[in-house]
């Protein structure tokens, strides 16, 4: 399903002012959060989505010239209800559901009274904690991956115990860097009110070969110029193993190739992206005499052949 517009998201005007802006999202944000009795958290996502774009002015300039392209968020990392955890919110790749209320200049006291009415006891704080993935890891997903934390309990005295906490959990195939995860329930423990939640953030370890762009997978290869120039084929390192890449003959320096299928994983199970292959031409910084001598002689060779009559 496309995106809708962020201005009519926010329902303002593209000439909007950023108090403008803010104040618009600061409504939704109240009206559509999911903590609130008949909160929309689909629409309350899409705002934040959508404030955090317009916000930014040098986003904002982009989206306004290109769309949504200029400020794209990966398909294979949208944020997404995590089966039976609570939340997924995406990180590097897509916008991260997050919204700051000192930003806005919001009460929390105020929000939560209007969620529900004043007098609700504040549920308890959330727990922080991260793991670190390979890039593999990332790509493919995680049965069950340990996750270790501070279980915390704060006491009708003010005082707060803690225990060390340890489980098992699935991660899904194509989280990305900086995604968190957000277990609802596993945070600090008060008496009398609703347990806080815990944020796990996902931290994925570089790869020494291959780099991410959303739903893509970048990888470089060279070959000689010779091969550049009557073609050749190459074995490419993939996620998926080793495969064949044919280089047709007169490859140009730069030039990339698509291989289907063999990026990242969407995060929502909806196929994958591709992984991209740049050709990189090396040019040798010595000859000797021979190659010196054959490769004269092919430019004089060129120079007849394209000669005008």
């Amino acid at each position: 399903m496309s995106k809708r517009d962020y201005y009519e998201v926010l329902g303002v005007s593209k000439s909007a002012s950023d108090d403008e802006i803010k104040k618009a999202f600061r409504r939704l944000a109240v009206k559509h959060h999911p903590d609130r009795d008949g909160g929309d958290e689909e629409k309350f996502k899409e705002a934040n989505e959508a404030y955090e774009v317009l916000k930014d002015t040098t986003k904002r300039q982009r989206y306004d010239q290109f769309g949504h392209a200029g400020v794209g968020t990966s398909a294979a990392s949208g944020g997404a209800g995590y089966g039976g955890f609570g939340d997924f919110f995406s990180g590097a790749g897509g916008q991260r559901v997050h919204v700051n209320l000192d930003d806005l200049g919001v009460d929390i006291g105020d929000i939560f009274d209007s969620f529900f009415g004043g007098g609700f006891r504040r549920k308890g704080r959330d727990v922080n904690t991260s793991i670190n993935l390979s890039f593999e890891e990332a790509i493919s997903g995680i049965d069950k991956k340990q996750i270790k934390y501070d279980k915390h309990t704060r006491k009708e005295d003010g005082s707060t115990t803690s225990e060390s906490k340890t489980f098992e959990m699935k991660i899904p195939a194509g989280i990305d860097d900086g995604a968190v995860i957000k277990l609802q329930g596993y945070g600090e423990e008060v008496l009398g009110s609703p347990p806080g939640d815990l944020l796990v953030e996902v931290r994925v370890k570089p790869h020494k070969k291959f780099t991410r762009e959303g739903g893509l997978i970048l990888s470089s290869e060279s070959i000689s110029m010779y091969e550049a120039a009557l073609g050749t084929e190459i074995d490419v390192e993939t996620v998926e193993g080793v495969k064949t890449l044919k280089i047709p003959a007169g490859t140009q320096p730069g030039t990339d190739f698509r291989l289907r299928d063999l990026g990242v994983p969407h995060i929502r199970g909806r196929g994958r992206g591709d992984h991209i292959v740049q050709i990189k031409v090396e040019i040798p910084k010595k000859l000797n005499k021979e190659q010196k001598e054959l490769l004269t002689s092919l430019k004089n060779k060129q120079k007849r052949f394209f000669k005008k009559p």
